[in-house]
């Protein structure tokens, strides 16, 4: 992708920064890094190298090492974007890439979300959060894109090859013990082999599923308004009333719109869902990082435990003037 953006650069009106991030789970990584330097110059392009902390896993410690390694490589990539006062994202993701996220997300059980995989183009909020304290920190808005992800991976290989042109491989590709990696070598080879066509299918699905993704959205969005009152509460009956799927979207928006929360489970999604469906004095429900919601006189209501509520500092106050 470098070289393509080399070639297109004065078209489009970009300088193009090459940027390494070195996740320092291998000894070879220093060796990488020179050798995409010599890349970068030999291209003629801006070079950056960065660094991921060590040990990865002891600042994620509730992260697999794939994901730990995802969220530092969009930290990364966002941190060299700003200060290079960068507006885009570039990656290389190609075909096959997106059928192993299809595939991946599908065995986690995920909706057409998860089923939408990567797009092509997304606006993404920087910092990218690396941890859980990161979320409230104040963001920026960055164009990520990933201008190969319809290629196969053959057509890219032959261009590489046709400008002479030597790439890295990663030798953690190969550790079939990662989920990922057993997808690539194991089960997608296989299913090419019974279904021929199988990622640009996979791919193709991805594409549907993204479009059924963003009707979604916004009918979630037209919905907000319906179902949640101006204090930020829900109305139960109100959102009982709307199609499954759609009350599965609104209640989840409700949630990230009002705690910022980044990541809510399905299990928990339904669980508020059925709190709404169920009558007063049902339990209330723990959604993560200390926020509950509990349903008060037909609306559901979030708190977060750590967090005072006016009423509860007067209430603390008539206690103690009620025991002098």
């Amino acid at each position: 992708m470098a070289a393509a953006l080399r070639r297109v650069r004065t078209a489009l009106g970009v300088e193009p920064l090459l940027v390494h991030i070195d996740h320092r789970l291998r000894p070879s990584s220093n060796e990488e890094r020179v050798r995409a330097a010599a890349l970068a110059a030999d291209l003629g392009l801006h070079f950056r190298a960065l660094s991921a902390p060590a040990p990865l896993l002891q600042h994620h410690p509730h992260l697999g090492v794939e994901e730990a390694a995802r969220r530092e490589r969009y930290r990364l990539l966002g941190q060299a974007a700003l200060e290079a006062g960068a507006h885009m994202i570039a990656t290389a993701h190609q075909r096959e890439d997106q059928a192993e996220t299809v595939l991946l997300h599908l065995f986690h059980g995920s909706g057409v979300h998860g089923a939408s995989a990567m797009s092509e183009q997304a606006a993404v909020p920087f910092p990218f959060p690396s941890a859980k304290s990161d979320i409230s920190q104040e963001t920026a808005i960055i164009s990520l894109w990933r201008p190969l992800l319809q290629e196969p991976r053959r057509s890219i290989d032959r261009y590489v090859a046709r400008l002479g042109l030597a790439w890295i491989e990663d030798s953690s590709n190969d550790d079939v013990s990662l989920r990922r990696n057993a997808v690539r070598h194991r089960i997608l080879p296989l299913l090419e082999h019974h279904f021929p066509g199988a990622a640009a299918a996979l791919a193709r699905y991805a594409s549907l599923a993204a479009a059924d993704d963003e009707a979604l959205d916004h009918l979630a969005a037209a919905a907000i308004p319906e179902v949640v009152d101006p204090g930020g509460r829900l109305t139960a009956a109100a959102l009982v009333e709307k199609p499954l799927a759609l009350q599965r979207r609104v209640v989840r928006r409700w949630i990230v719109d009002t705690t910022g929360l980044t990541t809510i489970t399905a299990e928990r999604t339904d669980a508020v869902i059925g709190l709404a469906a169920a009558g007063e004095g049902t339990p209330t429900i723990e959604i993560g990082d200390h926020w509950t919601v509990h349903r008060e006189q037909g609306m559901l209501h979030l708190s977060n435990v750590n967090v005072k509520r006016p009423d509860q500092d007067q209430e603390h106050d008539r206690e103690w003037q009620e025991r002098r």
